[in-house]
């Protein structure tokens, strides 16, 4: 009986520390479990707020980008009213011109030939590059009155009377002038304008195409100037090849030129080489504020005055 009891209480025993180690063992495997679904959640925690800061930034960067559009298409509708507006000026002076074109008697779509001759009348000896509007007088008063007779006369014959004119005409070369009458008086106007682009502002010859076209600067005076500021070629003196150099130097518009200083336009012609040296830009900004500030009538009148675009006596 005694040894039983001992037994019982051994097994007890036994059974106690069994228990134990059972307990301890589920409650380290429970710890485990749940540092295990701790840092899974912890890692997701994480990756889920990298993620937001990520779409954060993303929802900043589509309002950047939606502010940049719509500032982008701000700009767009007032470059299309602003093309609106240009695009009904055209419309007018289209209709402008063709009314003075109608009045002129030049149907639209004329050729050179059909229209200039039109435009001019065969007394105007000032479509003759190196002719101005004094030089003209002169000639008229020698009896020389129209192309017909211009064509006619002999350069050593225009030279004198120069000559006698005073030492002011003396400088202008005449050798050209029967040879560009002839062609106005045949009705070759393509001829003329050929040959006036290869024409210095005095009617000499020079490296071709560095003076604009007499007839075409007179016709566009006479129809109507261009209403594009970037035109420089409407400045008596200048033609492609000086704009084009004028442009290079950073001076783009009438305006431009109205501000920049004879000195410094001499400076980008002599810049420009030895052709361009010759041209005398004494009178461009002058005429180019005119022209930009659209006092197109007192432009008109103050080129007449110019001798090739250089004031009598310059």
């Amino acid at each position: 009986m005694y040894n039983k009891i001992i037994l019982l209480q051994i097994a007890i025993a036994d059974c106690w520390w069994w228990w134990l180690l059972a307990s301890l063992g589920a409650f380290l495997l429970g710890l485990l479990l749940g540092w295990w679904l701790w840092y899974k959640y912890r890692r997701r925690v994480t990756e889920l707020e990298a993620e937001m800061d990520k779409l954060r930034a993303d929802l900043t960067a589509c309002g950047d980008k939606n502010k940049e559009l719509e500032y982008k298409l701000e700009e767009l509708r007032k470059a299309d009213a602003n093309l609106k507006i240009k695009l009904q000026n055209c419309e007018a002076d289209k209709a402008i011109l063709s009314n003075k074109l109608e009045a002129a008697g030049i149907a639209l779509g004329a050729t050179p030939g059909e229209s200039y001759g039109v435009i001019f009348k065969s007394d105007n000896l000032q479509i003759v590059e190196g002719i101005g509007a004094k030089i003209e007088q002169v000639l008229k008063k020698a009896g020389i009155t129209n192309w017909a007779q211009l064509a006619n006369a002999k350069s050593d014959d225009l030279t004198r009377i120069l000559e006698e004119a005073g030492p002011t005409y003396r400088i202008h070369d005449p050798a050209t002038w029967p040879q560009q009458a002839r062609l106005a008086q045949e009705g070759k106007w393509d001829e003329l304008i050929a040959l006036q682009k290869s024409l210095g502002s005095a009617g000499s010859m020079v490296e071709e195409g560095a003076t604009p076209s007499k007839v075409e600067k007179m016709a566009t005076k006479i129809l109507g100037f261009s209403n594009n500021p970037e035109d420089l070629k409407i400045i008596e003196g200048i033609g492609p090849k000086i704009e084009q150099l004028l442009k290079d130097a950073g001076i783009n518009t009438w305006t431009d030129l109205s501000m920049t200083s004879v000195q410094r336009l001499r400076e980008v012609l002599d810049a420009g080489g030895e052709s361009f040296r010759l041209a005398n830009p004494g009178t461009w900004p002058r005429q180019a504020e005119l022209a930009a500030a659209g006092k197109w009538g007192e432009l008109s009148a103050y080129q007449d005055f110019l001798d090739g675009g250089v004031e009598p006596g310059a």
